[in-house]
């Protein structure tokens, strides 16, 4: 299918552009957020109590995303990868924007708690095969010269999405104080609590992705017929491993770390949101440049630079990060986002290498979500039991080292793998 040269009118762009954006801007407000849903839905005594808790929750919705990708990823196979897209969104949006409804335990206890949990296994199931299905899709699509930036874009909707939501939760304490001057009668029911503000924001934001990816075609492209010839272990294990120790990353030093921040080193609420802000900011930029990159660096290169980086740098930047002042802040994140963006930009451009001539989508989507699940999710919680039981506030630098090791001989092997491709399609040119 020939495209338009123009970007704004370019089916894919608008795709990639939009293709992780709803997912992450829930998850992460749920993320944001979690010390208030924690003391709105549990009778916790404390507040790290609460934020353990709320995480909790948050880590519960990725233990079904394994589920929802072996569903999405055989739907995707069998009628196309638009249907499974359309029907992911569908499902990510209902449970997402019923939270915005919900009552708190205060008025009516466990069951409160039982629903939003409901809610976000629910969310976390049609999560499943977001992603990874709109990476994979567009990745095996797009012309070769522009895959890199298109693959980039993939990952870095999300973190505009993560962006908006922390932004919206900046907003918050300001929108609150705003109600506060509104006579007693105009600030009764639900829709005047502000935290249900930024839940109710999903429903247009879904819409409006909704809309955007009736361009996708709901029949199954050529790659998706083939048969399956081969369908090796290997790439699994790689996949797993490399996405595994991105997640962990991922949510440690992005999500979970504004609430760590005001938690554990008592910084306020806005030093912490601030910097997040700007650092997701300077994330999406690295992402974008390392896609771009890939036009003269080969993909798994960047990866493993990446990897190896955040290996040498994770301890001494948390360590680092103890002094809590605003500058040190900004400092050790916009590092953590420089480093993440050379692997996160290029593994849309990766993984699907991996995959294409075997499992495709299926394999695809099991292994990203699978790893995401496992130790995505669950980054936070064992990021907080880790400072729990060692007493060191750097515990979890140590988690993402150990994870970082076990990843870099993996893109080492792939990075060796692609140049060996490489060279044998080059030297019968030359000769």
């Amino acid at each position: 299918m020939a495209y338009p040269l123009r970007f704004r009118f370019n089916p894919l762009l608008r795709i990639a552009l939009t293709a992780n954006l709803f997912e992450w801007y829930e998850f992460s407000l749920t993320a944001f957020m979690a010390l208030e849903i924690g003391r709105l839905f549990f009778p916790a005594a404390n507040d790290k109590t609460a934020l353990m808790l709320s995480f909790s929750v948050f880590a519960s919705s990725y233990l079904a995303r394994p589920f929802g990708s072996v569903f999405f990823g055989v739907l995707g196979n069998r009628f196309g990868t638009g249907t499974a897209l359309r029907l992911s969104m569908i499902g990510m949006a209902i449970p997402a924007s019923l939270i915005a409804f919900l009552p708190t335990y205060q008025t009516a206890g466990y069951l409160a708690t039982g629903l939003l949990i409901a809610l976000k296994i629910l969310q976390g199931f049609a999560a499943g095969g977001e992603l990874p299905l709109s990476g994979y899709f567009v990745s095996l699509n797009v012309v070769d010269k522009n895959r890199g930036l298109y693959c980039a874009v993939v990952v870095a909707s999300g973190f505009v999405g993560m962006l908006l939501a922390s932004g919206i939760v900046l907003a918050l304490p300001y929108c609150s104080a705003m109600l506060q001057r509104l006579p007693a009668a105009a600030r009764g029911g639900y829709l005047t609590e502000v935290w249900r503000w930024p839940f109710l924001l999903c429903i247009p934001l879904s819409l409006w992705i909704y809309s955007l990816r009736s361009s996708i075609s709901t029949k199954p492209g050529n790659q998706e017929h083939r048969a399956w010839h081969a369908r090796p272990i290997l790439p699994l294990i790689q996949a797993i491993v490399l996405v595994a120790f991105m997640e962990a990353h991922l949510y440690t030093a992005f999500v979970w770390l504004p609430g760590y921040l005001r938690t554990y080193l008592g910084v306020s609420s806005f030093d912490a949101h601030s910097t997040n802000v700007i650092t997701l900011v300077i994330f999406s930029l690295s992402m974008v440049a390392a896609g771009y990159a890939t036009r003269w660096i080969e993909a798994s290169r960047l990866a493993l630079i990446g990897i190896v980086s955040l290996v040498c740098s994770s301890y001494p930047l948390f360590a680092f990060l103890q002094r809590g002042d605003f500058l040190t802040l900004l400092l050790v994140q916009a590092a953590f986002a420089v480093m993440a963006g050379c692997l996160v930009g290029v593994i849309f451009v990766v993984l699907p290498d991996l995959f294409k001539d075997n499992w495709r989508s299926f394999g695809m989507v099991t292994t990203y979500s699978l790893a995401t699940a496992v130790f995505g999710g669950t980054a936070p919680v064992v990021g907080a039991y880790l400072i729990k039981v060692t007493h060191l506030l750097t515990a979890p630098a140590l988690y993402i080292t150990a994870m970082g090791v076990l990843a870099a001989p993996v893109a080492y092997s792939i990075c060796m793998k692609q140049r060996n491709l490489i060279q044998a399609a080059v030297d019968p040119a030359e000769a």
